[in-house]
């Protein structure tokens, strides 16, 4: 697999040809309509080079109503600026050496989400962008969406992302919801089939600053419906919804996805940087100035919306640094914030390797809602790794983060099922005396 270096190492030699972010573009581009037309995902004539991945990507626009933004210049920049054969054959040259199509039975796209943050050194320094590794985003989804699923079921369950990126928590979300099978397996029929994919975009939202990233997002939610299907991407019933958007989730007042109160569980990895344009800087001081305090960094007013977009009693769960425990722009945060929430995990990641996550981190889960208890779970580390693990997943600390976790929900489940067992033989006591 290509290192880090081999990807800087092709942005800079095709951005002498047709600028930084033109280069970036062509070589995801190239990629995606790898990845679109080896999965039959959209109709376009075999072929090669720069006219051809303009004439799929071209295709794939037309495909879905959701995918519009890919012949937008703003959001695809390749457009405005056509690329040699020469360089269209660097780029091929490094996807020959890295898998981009996804297995047989499930198109999640997930190597076409790491690419992009590969390639986009902008998207990673100026947007934060970080992909969000599926086993982390699992158990996140374990802590907030599962509980939602049997609170109010699949039909009815609302999630978001407000910093989804390419999409890994939302495509992890799509399938927890799509399975969901209340009280055992229903039968498996086209029908019941074709409504648990419908119900699952429905449940699913997403809102990510880079246009590009979001485009990519509504892509693979669209090829995972379509490789379930089996059918193109042009058969997913434009009336299907995809529901993720490109806006500044801290500051927009006007996108319908921010609405506040709106969503049972609210999941994320927001960014953890601080913000270094100061006219910025000082706006979202000026729209969260209950947590931005001296040098805050972004994690903070991101808590603050994530708990603004929940409904009442709803769940946020957020893998997030854990800076603000040591640094003197969190003290307003833990004393005066956090303090009205009704937290209920404290998980230490900071041991944990997760690729891509250099920062310090913690998962915290809480409800929407004023402390209902004085009892927080909390899971505490007591060394790292001793050294990087080949399967991050299987890491000693994350495998035992994973199931400190799962130990606690069971023995959750045992004791609210105790309950519930105990007021059903105390009713049905008072019945046969009655």
């Amino acid at each position: 697999m290509p290192s880090a270096r081999a990807y800087e190492r092709l942005i800079t030699e095709l951005a002498g040809e047709v600028g930084v972010r033109s280069a970036v573009s062509w070589a995801h581009a190239v990629a995606l309509v790898e990845h679109a037309t080896g999965h039959r995902l959209v109709d376009c004539s075999n072929g090669t080079g720069p006219d051809h991945t303009r004439r799929a990507l071209e295709a794939l626009s037309a495909a879905h109503p959701a995918l519009e933004s890919f012949a937008d210049p703003q959001v695809a920049p390749l457009w405005e600026r056509p690329i040699s054969q020469a360089g269209w054959d660097r780029i091929a040259q490094l996807w020959g050496l890295v898998p981009i199509a996804d297995g047989r039975h499930r198109l999640d796209g997930y190597r076409l989400g790491d690419a992009y943050q590969a390639l986009s050194a902008d998207a990673r320094r100026s947007r934060a962008l970080c992909q969000t590794p599926p086993w982390v985003a699992e158990l996140l989804l374990e802590l907030s969406v599962e509980p939602a699923l049997d609170d109010v079921g699949a039909d009815r369950i609302r999630m978001i992302d407000p910093s989804c990126g390419t999409g890994h928590i939302l495509l992890a979300a799509f399938h927890r919801i799509r399975a969901h099978r209340p009280r055992g397996r229903a039968p498996r029929t086209a029908v019941t089939m074709e409504r648990s994919l419908e119900r699952a975009l429905e449940a699913v939202h997403g809102v990510d600053l880079d246009g590009y990233a979001a485009a990519l997002a509504r892509y693979r939610l669209l090829a995972t419906t379509a490789g379930v299907l089996r059918r193109p991407i042009s058969a997913v019933p434009a009336a299907w919804p995809v529901q993720v958007a490109s806006a500044d989730s801290l500051l927009s007042t006007d996108e319908p996805l921010l609405r506040p109160g709106s969503y049972h569980a609210v999941v994320g990895n927001p960014p953890y940087i601080t913000v270094r344009d100061p006219q910025l800087r000082e706006e979202v001081r000026r729209a969260y100035p209950e947590v931005c305090s001296g040098k805050y960094s972004l994690a903070l007013p991101f808590t603050v919306l994530m708990t603004r977009l929940a409904r009442p009693g709803g769940t946020i769960a957020q893998l997030t640094a854990n800076s603000f425990m040591k640094r003197e722009f969190g003290r307003k945060f833990i004393e005066e914030y956090l303090t009205k929430l009704d937290l209920t995990w404290v998980i230490d990641t900071s041991g944990a390797y997760i690729p891509g996550h250099g920062t310090p981190t913690l998962i915290m889960v809480h409800k929407a809602q004023l402390p209902q208890g004085d009892t927080v779970i909390t899971i505490r580390g007591n060394r790292g790794e001793p050294h990087v693990p080949a399967d991050p997943s299987q890491g000693l600390v994350w495998r035992a983060i994973e199931e400190a976790v799962h130990q606690r929900l069971a023995m959750d489940r045992l004791r609210r099922g105790m309950e519930e067992h105990l007021r059903e033989q105390a009713s049905k006591d008072e019945t046969d005396i009655a």
